[in-house]
């Protein structure tokens, strides 16, 4: 366990990994595409710094001193990608490691992966060319001078390459990228972010390697400044074996280390070990940040015990100082739930019984109330109740005690929010665009896909739904109108 605050474990960074790619997973369509835009201006800043040294440093490379400025870049790029992990954007080559841990996880579909994966790549894309054309080429920052024979250089070494070089180069790429993304989750200041950041950076640039979305800054340059070559050969023998490059690397590296090394094996060997468990949260559960995963080990003292006797009518508090509490009017909880206490940096347990819902008295009355469970689909948050089953595999895989003995079942759990007495409006799973996806077709299917029947006196004529239209995929609005399809004029 680290005990610096600072810095977490590689386990604690996988989990963060994890629980970041679930929440990517929600991201609505047009915060996504505004995500990936502003990833894209970000990280154009890499590009262009890594231009300057070559474009401003002429002298070195015709006197064949390259490696020097290889070096430069390779100092100066990693600034792009701090920038844009610093502000939580959206970057194609970072994805890659998110979802592909996601999916192993059994965290994200497939689907997830794919629409996340295409959005991002192809917005980057679009959003790097206008930086390059409108911020650079038409303000004369790169299409003047030593600017235009850099630019040049870089865009014709690049495409002298064969489509399996450049594919290979990509995988190593990525596979940098990848680790730095990574090292930076485990450390929280921001200096230290940087230092994490610019170690893999700077190997995979000063040796060359490629990074398809810093290449969307790079060859466009140069492409704006005459190079010899057009946009399809740029598509094809650049764009394509990158990309491809870095989805190998990112994933090859995410699959090995995070997913295997630091989750697989780290809880085969918790339980091999029968170490003691310990909670875990996220500390930064904001949807458009990434996710920051620290353990919870309550004080020693704090947790409370109940008796049988007294569980149904009344919850023990044992506080940070030793002392007990008894509320009368209080139906308490069977599972554990995270509090922070006003004004201490101290965790404390609070055990109760019952299910989802609590009765508390204000000013006399007795007002029903439940405690704010972690929604579907999110890692479990300090304060939040009970997790899912999903969730607990996630999080507490290896805590001893099988998923079925201790976790809330998926398929119960509108039933614990109708029990409570309170629906929960919120159902991130709707959110994600891979449903929002399915919403669209299955409303193609159902106005435009479907077959009609001959109709009798007084009776409405009835649809008949497409074969590929299921029911589950209906909405409410649609059931309801399937269920009444057959009407009687009075």
């Amino acid at each position: 366990m680290v005990d610096d605050n600072y810095y977490i474990t590689p386990h604690e960074a996988a989990l963060a990994v994890v629980a970041t790619a679930m929440k990517k997973s929600r991201l609505r369509l047009e915060i996504l595409v505004i995500n990936s835009i502003m990833g894209a201006f970000l990280f154009s800043a890499g590009g262009m710094l890594d231009l300057l040294c070559q474009a401003q440093n002429q002298g070195l490379m015709n006197s064949g001193k390259q490696g020097i400025v290889q070096l430069l870049q390779g100092g100066v790029y990693s600034i792009g990608l701090f920038y844009v992990i610093s502000m939580g954007m959206e970057l194609f080559n970072s994805n890659i490691l998110f979802f592909s841990v996601g999916v192993m996880r059994g965290a994200v579909t497939i689907m997830d992966l794919l629409i996340s994966w295409f959005v991002s790549f192809w917005v980057n894309l679009a959003a790097t060319i206008f930086v390059v054309y409108v911020i650079c080429h038409l303000s004369g920052v790169t299409s003047r001078g030593d600017w235009v024979v850099g630019s040049i250089q870089i865009a014709q070494t690049k495409e002298s390459y064969s489509f399996m070089e450049t594919f290979l180069k990509g995988v190593a790429g990525n596979f940098f990228v990848s680790l730095a993304v990574y090292l930076q989750i485990m450390v929280k200041p921001l200096h230290v972010k940087l230092a994490m950041i610019f170690l893999p950076i700077f190997t995979f640039v000063a040796m060359g390697f490629t990074h398809v979305v810093a290449d969307m800054f790079l060859i466009p340059a140069g492409l704006f400044n005459n190079c010899g070559f057009g946009w399809g050969r740029y598509f094809w023998k650049i764009l394509l074996p990158g990309a491809l490059g870095n989805m190998v690397g990112g994933s090859f590296f995410g699959i090995m280390i995070p997913w295997y090394l630091h989750l697989v094996v780290i809880e085969q060997d918790m339980n091999e070990l029968q170490l003691p468990a310990y909670d875990e949260k996220d500390e930064q559960p904001l949807l458009n940040m990434d996710s920051r995963v620290v353990r919870v080990v309550p004080p020693e003292g704090s947790v409370d015990t109940l008796d049988d006797t007294d569980s149904r009518s009344s919850t023990t508090r044992t506080s940070s100082l030793g002392s007990q509490e008894k509320d009368e009017n209080m139906v308490d909880l069977n599972n554990s739930v995270e509090a922070f206490q006003p004004n201490s940096n101290n965790l404390a347990k609070v055990t109760t019984s019952g299910t989802m819902a609590s009765f508390v008295s204000v000013g006399g009355t007795r007002h029903r109330s439940r405690k704010i469970r972690s929604p579907k689909g999110v890692f479990p948050v300090a304060g939040m109740g009970p997790a899912l089953k999903r969730e607990r595999t996630i999080a507490s895989a290896y805590s001893g005690v099988p998923v079925s003995e201790h976790a809330i079942d998926d398929d119960d759990d509108d039933d614990d929010d109708e029990v409570a007495g309170t629906k929960n409006p919120y159902n991130p799973e709707d959110q994600k665009m891979g449903e929002t996806l399915k919403k669209v077709l299955t409303k193609v299917l159902f106005f435009h896909h479907y077959q009609p029947i001959p109709t009798t006196k007084n009776v409405i004529p009835v649809p008949l739904y497409h074969q590929t239209t299921t029911f589950h995929h209906l909405n409410q609005q649609q059931v309801h109108y399937q269920l009444h399809l057959v009407q009687t004029i009075s």
